[in-house]
């Protein structure tokens, strides 16, 4: 199964909408740092490499698109 690469989008209220083929999760501008740091723990639970990606890809739009 080839992973499909996660998209960023900044809405216009501030939140970041992650979306990686059916799934998608729209964080508030004002939670960004708390789910980065909650999809780190989940990757940290159980390995599963995919959570350390959204966690990476959030923060990294954080310093990019709301800086």
């Amino acid at each position: 199964m080839i992973e499909t690469r996660i998209e960023v989008e900044c809405l216009e209220d501030g939140a970041i909408r992650l979306r990686r083929g059916a799934w998608s999760d729209r964080v508030p501008r004002a939670r960004i740092d708390h789910w980065a740091d909650h999809y780190e723990l989940m990757h940290l639970n159980n390995g599963n490499a995919g959570y350390l990606e959204l966690a990476r890809a959030l923060r990294e739009a954080k310093a990019k698109l709301l800086s």
